[in-house]
């Protein structure tokens, strides 16, 4: 059989199944058909390591984040293609894991933020800035109900990944908001729209205020998190407090938040400390 009937073959099968939707089904083919095309007319019998380090080469100048997923898409039809005896061996075995290089940390000015606060069109648009200015995900706000404020705080309870709930402490100028959102919707989401919607709307004022000048500049709602992040350790020097405050389970994801000049603290004060 050749690597292009395979892939249709391993496409339809998966989403006949189930296992996948029709638009995860499509960008399953799309990435596999990258390597058929790059390899026409290859049996599956072929299909070696030498083939595939071979594709890889083709693709190495892709971002990191997108080779991985290529890998991925390829060491899952490889597994079904060895279970199916299409081919007699996993030709992705032992390949090399893709490294993404540590990300920068995706910090805000004051100089950005006070230009992002110009273009917000409304009292929405400053409380879901204000939000994620105190370190929540898009998601978070979307959740966010007049349930979970505490005026008397004033503190928020967030709802973050797995279900795990944290406090967090609100600035009066973000409690004035969240009083009169709590007022104007006390039942429900008080935002009232997606993550994703969330996610769109921060892009587009980045765009508006010249915050934002390329695709991928790292300028996103999550830089807004980011930014909080630096600004608490900026005022206790804590990483386990930022950790606690963003509502990270892992210690390691929390520094991937932290600017480099965190780092030069550390090692100033390690040195201090006769370390």
């Amino acid at each position: 059989m050749l690597l292009a009937d395979a892939i249709d073959l391993y496409v339809t099968d998966r989403h006949a199944r189930g296992e996948i939707g029709a638009n995860t089904a499509r960008q399953v083919a799309w990435r596999l058909g990258l390597m058929a095309r790059a390899c026409p007319g290859l049996d599956m019998r072929d299909l070696t390591r030498d083939r595939v380090l071979d594709w890889q080469r083709t693709v190495g100048g892709q971002r990191a984040s997108t080779r991985r997923s290529y890998q991925s898409t390829l060491k899952t039809f490889c597994v079904w293609a060895v279970d199916g005896g299409l081919v007699d061996h996993d030709p992705t075995v032992r390949l090399a894991k893709v490294r993404e290089p540590r990300p920068v940390a995706r910090q805000l000015s004051d100089g950005e933020l006070a230009r992002l606060a110009l273009v917000l069109p409304d009292e929405r648009a400053r409380l879901i800035v204000g939000l994620m200015r105190h370190g929540l995900r898009c998601v978070e706000v979307a959740r966010l109900t007049a349930a979970d404020y505490d005026p008397a705080g004033p503190r928020l309870w967030v709802w973050g990944k797995n279900d795990q709930r944290r406090r967090v402490p609100v600035r009066p100028w973000l409690a004035i908001l969240l009083d009169r959102a709590a007022r104007a919707r006390p039942v429900g989401p008080l935002v009232g729209i997606s993550a994703g919607r969330v996610s769109k709307l921060v892009s587009g004022w980045f765009a508006a205020s010249g915050v934002k000048t390329d695709r991928y500049d790292g300028r996103s709602a999550h830089a807004l998190r980011h930014t909080a992040a630096g600004q608490v350790l900026a005022g206790c020097g804590n990483v386990n407090t930022v950790k606690d405050f963003l509502g990270h389970q892992n210690l390691a994801t929390t520094t991937r938040y932290l600017p480099d000049t965190a780092e030069e603290s550390m090692a100033a004060a390690m040195a201090a400390g006769g370390i």
